[in-house]
Formats: structure tokens, sequence, C-alpha cells
């Protein structure tokens, strides 16, 4: 039975794409940013609560960008009282995706009370395009191991000319210096598919099981995640489509070794496709030229039902999966507005759904899940534009019981 016991604001402010840890004191730490997709000004903030997530400290500056322009994207893994946010850095890459960009990342050894200075990710590992490591960092439990997935960051156009590539980095000094161990692809044949964030996990027998976003053209066909499987500690993969079309995924093994996912999502009869920005939509200075849009099929193709971040369960190894529970908005009156814009135009779900969620064990059956939750009610601060909703987000929390 999944069911949620609470629903908290984390951050109330504007706020983007969290991931939380938990420190050995018990504390949990969730990292965001202000703002998405590494937009210029893009600046990372820790929070942090010692009481299981019902209330939260002040916002601590973690990370910014000295490049012209610059803003960062990142991730925040906590093992035990180690905890590490690895990032992208870019210059302006919401509006000029071929600007400058590079990979980073921090490091602190007393559960996220100071950092050290950042490291480069790329040069380690002589990477042929630029790092985005979406994924938590894990440690083997054989051998201390690090590893961590991050993908190829690559305007569109090179994502359909390579089909994409995830990057499995490893340290065995505990995440001082990374060498590149192994890569995920998708198989030469699904022609129109592509991957990129991607999360991995250890399984009790010792493999890796890793889950992908995926990602499809033409509009038709629905972009069905991959899973991928190395029995050889990340060197090597086998990976195939699953039965799921999924944004952000995050994995947890439970102490019982059931394996969730949580994930955005949207109802199975649901696409995505890119489509030519109208004038009225063109923002001055940008060079962006395509906007995402969605198309309705005829039928369900997958088991989803609704918009919004989920948690999936599975029963044979992350092959097939199935919607258990979805996340709910700690605002009655954002809920309320967005009930009402949806009844009358049911595609702005997709504009206006929860994304971007992480999930930490809490201990007696309870996990705490933090994730980008929307608002309609906040500002609108660049009305008109093809991504002005991505302003209107703030930081949210929901406290899962699991039996």
């Amino acid at each position: 039975m999944f069911t949620i016991e609470d629903k908290v604001v984390v951050w109330p402010e504007l706020g983007q794409n969290p991931s939380v840890g938990r420190v050995a004191n018990g504390d949990l730490l969730v990292l965001y940013a202000d703002l998405t997709d590494v937009m210029a000004g893009a600046r990372h903030f820790l929070v942090r609560s010692d009481d299981g997530g019902h209330t939260w400290s002040k916002p601590q500056l973690v990370v910014e960008s000295d490049l012209p322009d610059g803003g960062v994207g990142g991730t925040l893994t906590c093992l035990d009282d180690l905890c590490l946010i690895s990032y992208l850095e870019g210059s302006d890459l919401k509006r000029k995706p071929k600007n400058l960009k590079r990979s980073r990342i921090i490091h602190s050894t007393d559960g996220g009370r100071t950092w050290s200075k950042p490291r480069p990710i790329n040069e380690q590992v002589d990477a042929a395009m630029p790092l985005s490591p979406f994924g938590k960092i894990i440690r083997i439990r054989a051998t201390g191991e690090l590893l961590m997935p991050a993908y190829w960051w690559a305007i569109a156009a090179e994502r359909r000319a390579t089909g994409g590539q995830d990057n499995i980095l490893s340290s065995t000094d505990d995440g001082a210096t990374w060498s590149l161990k192994g890569h995920i692809t998708r198989d030469p044949a699904l022609e129109g598919y592509f991957i990129g964030e991607t999360e991995m996990i250890e399984l009790a027998d010792g493999r890796l099981l890793a889950i992908t976003r995926g990602n499809a053209e033409p509009a038709s066909r629905v972009p069905f995640g991959f899973r991928s499987i190395s029995q050889d500690g990340g060197a090597t993969w086998d990976t195939e489509q699953i039965n799921i079309a999924i944004c952000e995924p995050r994995l947890i093994r439970t102490q019982d070794n059931r394996i969730l996912l949580l994930a955005r999502s949207w109802p199975g009869n649901i696409v995505f496709y890119y489509r030519p920005l109208r004038d009225d939509e063109r923002e001055p200075g940008s060079s962006q030229k395509e906007t995402v849009d969605v198309q309705v099929l005829d039928d369900y193709r997958t088991p989803v039902r609704e918009f919004g971040l989920t948690l999936f369960t599975t029963n044979d190894d992350g092959r097939t999966w199935q919607p258990m529970l979805t996340m709910q908005n700690p605002r009655p009156d954002s809920v309320a507005k967005y009930r009402e814009m949806t009844a009358a135009n049911p595609l702005l779900g997709h504009r206006y759904q929860a994304g971007y969620g992480d999930i930490v064990a809490l201990g007696d059956d309870r996990y705490f899940v933090a994730y980008r939750e929307a608002d309609p009610l906040m500002p609108d601060l660049r009305p008109g534009l093809t991504y002005s909703h991505a302003f209107q987000r703030f930081i949210a929390g929901n406290i899962v019981r699991i039996r």
C-alpha cells in the first residue's frame, strides 16, 4: 500500500529541479536551483531539515557560475556525511544551447556544512561532448567504488544524429578524481529514439540497473524509456525499452529489496513533439527556434492515466512498471487553479505538471520525496513565452509510507 502521510512546502518561492539526500545524523538536505535548464543566472541553494522533512531552514547559496551569463544545473548525492554536487555549467544555455559549457563537481565531508572548490569532470574523462551529470552517484557495496552516470549534453541535432550516450564514470578516491568506465547507448535499430537522463542502483545480487529517459521522433512515437543491466560493474550494458514514457528518473531499493522508480510521466495517449516557434513566442536575443507541444493519440500506449510525478513498482527487475502513487501539491489554492485551467484545456497539464523529483528513505517504511511543483498563481515573469510557466514553480515535498 502506498499512501501520502504529509504534504509540505520545502521552499515557497521560485525553485527548480531539486535533489535530496540524508546525512549520517538523519538530517535531510535538499539542493534546488532558482532557474531551470542552466539559464543565465541560475544558482544552487541548499536547505536542511532536522525533523524528517516537516520544516526547513533558510537557503544557503552553494553553487554559482563565474562564466559570462553563467548558470548551473546539478544533482546532490549524500553517502553518510560525504556529499557531492555534480553539475553542468554554461553560458545562457536555455536561450543559446551552443554556448560554452562545462561539467564540475564539489564535495563535502561534514554532511553539507562546508564545501570544496569546484573540480572539472569533462577534462578528467576526455568526453567527446559536455557531460550533464543528472544521475545520483552510488557506492558499490563490495569495493567502495563510486559510480556516476552522466549523459552527453547535446543540442537537438546532435542527439538526433548520435542517439545520445550515457557515460558511466568511476572514482576510487571518494570523488576526488574520475575516469570513464563504460557507457550506455540505445540499440542502433531503434532509429528515431535517443536517450538522456539516467539513474542507476545496485541490485541485491550485485548487478547494476539503470533506467533512462527516452525521447522519440516523429510525434506518433511514444518516447518509451530504457532499461539497462550491467553484470560487470558498469563497464558494459544490455539495453532494452520499457513500457512507460518518463522524464527525470530516480531509483531506490527498499529494505525488502523492492525496486521503486520515481519519474515525471503523463497519460499514455499523449506524445510530445517539437514545432517551430510562432512569431509571438520568440524571445529577443534567443536562438531558440522550436518548442515542445503535445498531440493526443487514439489509444493508450502506456499504463499511466494522469500528468504528474509518479511512483512506479516493478516485479521483473525493471522491464515493466506499474504506476502506484502520484505526488500531491501542498497548496490547495494552486490545485484549484490548476483544475480550473485544465478543465478548459486538458493539454495544459503538460505545462503545469510536477517534475524533477527525488526520493530518500526515512526509515519505518517512510520516504521523503522532494520535487518541483507548479503554481499557476505565482507571478508570470516572462508572459507570452513558450516557457513562461517555468517561472511559476516552487519546491514541494511529500512524506510517503509504503507497506
